[in-house]
Formats: structure tokens, C-alpha cells, sequence
């Protein structure tokens, strides 16, 4: 019996661990964030894993010429970018407890916590089922 509570136990721990997870990469997936060039003139807006949402250029960014544009789009992209990190940390610190920022060898053995709970989970649930 005390194996059973303790299956019980594992069972609710590694699925609480998936849920938050997946609460995790869910939000994660619909969050975005705004950056701007130093003058304002371009606006970017990226999502996860860095991809460009939306860009806005004002007329007037254009007559700086080719370089400046490309300059104000770089950084309006990399503001865009970082406060989307800044996001996702608290979204990860939020539902998993802990920061990527904060420790990344901590972050990743969390991580690998979780897929090995998951992973005995299904072992034993194979087990029983045989």
C-alpha cells in the first residue's frame, strides 16, 4: 500500500510539474514585445524564439538613409527582443519557480527533473498496465 501512495504521490508531483509546463510554454507562445529605435521613429514587435511580428517604420526614419534605417531597425529589433527575455523569465519564474536568468544550470537541471519524473511515470504506468 505505502507503494501505491508513493506511485500516487510521484504520479501528481511530475503531472503538476507537466502542467505548469505547459501553462509555461503556452503563455509563452502568445506573449510578445515592443522595442524602438532611440529616436522612436521604428517600432518592432517579436514574439517567441526572437521571430518579428510586426515592424513599423515612419516616413520620416526613411530620409536618414539606407544605414541609419537599417540601424534603427537593428536596434528597435534587439529592445523588441530583450524585453521579450525579460518577459519570459518572469512568465518561467511566474509558473516553474525559477528564473532561466537566474542560474542556467539550475534552470536546465529543473528541466531535466521534470522530463525524468515524466519519463518514470510512464514506466511505472506501463508496468501496472501489464
Amino acid at each position: 500500500m505505502a507503494g501505491l501512495n508513493n506511485l500516487d504521490g510521484l504520479a501528481h508531483y511530475a503531472m503538476d510539474q507537466v502542467d505548469r509546463l505547459r501553462r509555461a510554454q503556452e503563455r509563452l507562445e502568445h506573449a510578445s514585445a515592443e522595442g524602438r529605435s532611440q529616436d522612436g521613429l521604428v517600432v518592432a514587435r517579436t514574439g517567441a524564439g526572437g521571430m518579428l511580428r510586426e515592424l513599423r517604420i515612419d516616413e520620416s526614419a526613411l530620409r536618414g538613409g539606407a544605414e541609419q534605417v537599417s540601424r534603427s531597425v537593428t536596434a528597435a529589433i534587439t529592445a523588441a527582443q530583450a524585453a521579450y527575455n525579460e518577459q519570459a523569465d518572469e512568465i518561467m519564474g511566474g509558473e516553474m519557480g525559477m528564473r532561466p536568468s537566474e542560474s542556467s544550470s539550475e534552470f536546465d537541471r529543473g528541466i531535466a527533473r521534470i522530463d525524468d519524473l515524466t519519463d518514470q511515470l510512464e514506466s511505472l504506468t506501463r508496468r501496472m498496465e501489464h
